[in-house]
């Protein structure tokens, strides 16, 4: 599928049309579920902060798809406005921070008007790509993530690079995993409402290695590695291999 780009009036009642373009796109690209509804959320926001705040007059919806990712981008020709005498993101803005890996907004400006977002979304529920069981010898970690937009993507990068990752977004589902205890657990300590340091403490009692992942940092008998949040990736991996293989 290649990009596709429609242009739309900035009225109200080109709303709709943006979400049945957009609607239409997510169902021929494969996703479903929560990804095409958060998606579909997030662009009419946008379109409607355009539309409603902007002074606009025609906005315009880009779909590019990506391996394993869409890159969404709305634009339009007016100029970039923040609810009166608020200095948060409208938001359309705040949901696309939230689901998306990348945005870049180009604020438009009475001088230049012209506002583009850009967004890069990850794909979980793509069509015909299987969540294929990891084949045996993998290490098996456990993630303990009330978050489910970067616990996916965790998931999905630690499994990349060969570990058996199974995500939970409770502790309470976390418990239930330690009667067959992982090789080692990576837990946000803000999970189920700071539940997760509790969890952390009890599952070092199992001989299970935790790497905590939090704003706020933990004692130092919570965990046995600790990376403020948001945390990289290649950070986080980099702690799961020094506990697992601190000689590799």
């Amino acid at each position: 599928m290649s990009a596709q780009s429609r242009w739309f009036p900035a009225v109200p009642g080109s709303l709709p049309e943006i979400r049945a373009f957009v609607r239409d796109l997510a169902g021929e690209s494969g996703l479903n579920g929560d990804d095409a509804r958060d998606v579909l959320l997030a662009v009419s926001e946008a379109a409607d902060n355009a539309v409603q705040r902007g002074g606009a007059s025609i906005v315009g919806v880009t779909w590019e798809p990506r391996d394993h990712a869409v890159l969404l981008t709305i634009e339009d020709d007016g100029v970039f406005d923040l609810e009166a005498g608020s200095s948060a993101r409208p938001l359309g803005l705040r949901l696309l921070f939230g689901i998306a890996d990348e945005v870049q907004v180009r604020p438009g400006k009475p001088t230049w008007p012209g506002t583009v977002v850009r967004a890069l979304v990850r794909v979980w529920s793509r069509a015909g790509v299987p969540d294929l069981p990891a084949p045996s010898g993998r290490p098996r970690v456990l993630l303990v993530d009330g978050d489910r937009f970067s616990g996916q993507s965790l998931a999905a990068f630690l499994h990349a690079e060969g570990y058996d990752v199974t995500l939970v977004a409770s502790v309470a589902a976390a418990e239930s995993v330690l009667e067959s205890p992982p090789a080692l657990a990576i837990v946000d300590l803000l999970t189920s409402h700071g539940e997760g340091t509790r969890f952390a403490a009890v599952a070092r009692t199992f001989g299970v290695p935790v790497v905590a992942v939090s704003a706020i940092e933990p004692a130092t008998h919570v965990a046995d590695a600790y990376l403020p949040k948001p945390a990289h990736p290649l950070r986080v991996l980099a702690a799961v291999r020094d506990l697992l293989s601190p000689d590799s």
